[in-house]
């Protein structure tokens, strides 16, 4: 499958490709512009949104917060009336019209603090013997301040109210049928199935204008029980978050579900571990999940009862409607782009293509051999000048077949001159080859030698063309050029080999030490009394390559010494080799002379390893 495309691609037309590349320049930017526009414009969005619910959230709670603060004042003015306590100074237990007349009293006292309020549902001052309510003096099973008798001191509320001794305490949401342990209300659709309260012993005293007064001894200290329904919540919330998908709860300090949305779950009372961490933050914005599923939850803590209101929303719901908008948009733009894209590379490649068109029927028709076709210049600059070179293409090629005939005489000359030259070494082999035979057929074994040496160096020098050769091969070619000047002054010179074997292998420039091994024989042994003393070294010393001819001949003056690596010498040969050992290895690597007058000459050439 991608052989296919790209060879669909290479074989697309420079009109099609163009405008490929024209939309492809246009959609890759658009794509990461729309791409980094969605991102920020979805971060800051969020941002916004979840900004604005967590400022409902807190504003919700601070209109909780005045809501039971109110009522929390007016349970402490309660707990402080005058009234209320001179009514319980005459109570009388064991009279039913004694708690009867009572119990007008409590309610009237009741009713001025708790009555006028729409957020409380019920009202009532408990003891073992009787419930005070503040709406209804009969604690009838159809009245909302109806407690089973003698079922109240076994309650939780009591055992709070107990517990705290007077000070005022918040009762979580609970059942109604379980808390008083009423079962037959179970499965009865009543109004108050599930309430919190807020729960107080009545243990203060009021003052009269002279001193401070109490319940007495023998009076049982009744229970203030302030009910609210659930929806107490649900009234704050449930329209101010108009969010799809999200919900409200309210839960306690011990992470227990006071309200909820759906009501169902305060039957179900699952445990919610993830709140555990909000109840420690107190009040905030968080990204969590929920049931495995990431939730954007705005929290804060009523400062009244300690509970915390959360709001759940899910992330796709907070913004989707807002980036369904924005996807649009981005989507119709760059469908708007793409078309003028298309547009605009038409033009320019009609522009650009029609010349080049015109080229390449003038390139077929030269192809098929008429050179004498002129293109009109037309296009850009640059094709006008391609085809201005064109033109003048086919006018130096028809030259070149007119003069292609007189070239193709030329090249069959050079290769019949080339042929000959191949001959005369061939032959001079040949005469070399029988002048050896005379030689050993006469017992000449030293001419043999020397000219199986000549013919070794013949060989070295007209089959060799390469710029570098084997040290091997130029070695030997060295040796015989040495045994021939050794036979030419027997016995006057000692020649001395201390060569490394790893060195053969290696490649070398042509006849590199030649021209120093000639110089000792030409220049520093001439008119020499003493018995002359070659010595050539070679060895390898890290990643350089060393090559030493030494000598204890005449020596060479500074002055001359100077001058022997410039150009404009007589040592050619000397300043040949240096070039071009700098020409193949560098300005690093070349030759070094020092000579002492009378003592002799050293002459070493550094080569690099590689």
């Amino acid at each position: 499958m991608v052989m296919k495309i790209l060879f669909l691609l290479r074989n697309l037309s420079l009109r099609t490709r163009l405008i490929v590349t024209f939309i492809v320049l246009i959609t890759i930017p658009l794509v990461i512009f729309g791409v980094r526009y969605y991102t920020i414009s979805k971060n800051v969005i969020s941002d916004i949104v979840q900004r604005n619910v967590y400022e409902l959230v807190k504003k919700n709670n601070e209109i909780i917060d005045t809501k039971l603060y109110q009522v929390t004042e007016n349970i402490l003015s309660f707990t402080i009336d005058k009234d209320l306590y001179s009514a319980f100074a005459t109570i009388k237990p064991n009279n039913d019209y004694n708690i009867k007349l009572l119990g007008d009293q409590v309610s009237k006292v009741m009713n001025k603090y708790f009555a006028h309020s729409l957020d409380i549902y019920s009202a009532q001052l408990a003891t073992s013997y009787y419930t005070f309510g503040s709406t209804t003096s009969l604690n009838t099973g159809s009245g909302k301040n109806f407690i089973p008798a003698g079922g109240f001191t076994g309650t939780k509320l009591y055992q709070i109210a107990n517990e705290k001794d007077g000070k005022l305490q918040w009762v979580p949401t609970y059942d109604f049928s379980d808390m008083f342990k009423v079962n037959y209300m179970k499965n009865v659709n009543i109004d108050y199935r599930y309430l919190f309260s807020a729960v107080q012993l009545i243990n203060g005293s009021y003052f009269d204008g002279v001193d401070y007064n109490t319940f007495a001894d023998d009076i049982e200290k009744p229970v203030l029980i302030v009910n609210f329904k659930e929806d107490f919540f649900q009234k704050a919330f449930r329209n101010s978050i108009p969010i799809k998908g999200s919900y409200f709860l309210v839960v306690s300090k011990e992470g227990k579900l006071i309200a909820h949305q759906d009501e169902d779950e305060l039957a179900n009372q699952s445990p919610l571990p993830w709140v555990n961490d909000l109840i420690t933050k107190g009040s905030g914005t968080e990204l969590i999940k929920i049931n495995g599923q990431n939730r954007i939850v705005c929290f804060d803590t009523s400062m009244v009862t300690g509970w915390l209101s959360v709001v759940v929303i899910p992330p796709e719901s907070l913004i989707g409607e807002i980036l369904t908008t924005t996807k649009t948009y981005i989507i119709v733009l760059a469908f708007i782009l793409i078309l003028i894209s298309i547009f605009i590379s038409l033009f320019i490649t009609r522009r650009i293509t029609n010349p080049l068109q015109k080229v390449m029927k003038a390139f077929k028709k030269t192809g098929e051999g008429n050179f004498n076709l002129y293109i009109q210049e037309e296009g850009s600059n640059e094709m006008r000048v391609l085809i201005q070179r064109f033109n003048e293409m086919n006018e130096k090629i028809q030259i070149l077949i007119d003069e292609n005939y007189e070239i193709a005489i030329k090249e069959k000359e050079a290769e019949i001159t080339a042929l000959n030259l191949q001959l005369d070494p061939h032959f001079m082999y040949n005469t070399l080859n029988l002048i050896n035979l005379i030689s050993i057929e006469n017992n000449q074994d030293e001419i043999s030698e020397m000219i199986v040496s000549l013919s070794t160096m013949l060989k070295y020098t007209v089959k060799s063309s390469k710029e570098l050769v084997t040290f091997k091969q130029d070695f030997e070619y060295l040796q015989s050029y040495i045994f021939i000047m050794t036979k030419r002054f027997e016995g006057r010179y000692q020649i001395e080999y201390n060569i490394a074997p790893d060195l053969f292998a290696f490649g070398v420039p042509k006849f590199f030490m030649q021209p120093f091994v000639e110089n000792v024989f030409v220049h520093a042994f001439d008119s020499f009394k003493q018995r002359g003393l070659l010595k050539i070294s070679c060895w390898i010393e890290g990643d350089i390559r060393f090559f030493c001819i030494e000598d204890n001949g005449k020596g060479i003056q500074q002055e001359q010494l100077a001058k022997l690596l410039h150009p404009d010498q007589n040592s050619i040969g000397i300043y040949n080799v240096h070039k071009r050992i700098k020409i193949i290895y560098g300005d690093n690597y070349g030759i070094q002379i020092e000579s002492v007058p009378d003592f002799g000459t050293k002459v070493t050439i550094e080569l690099p390893k590689d």
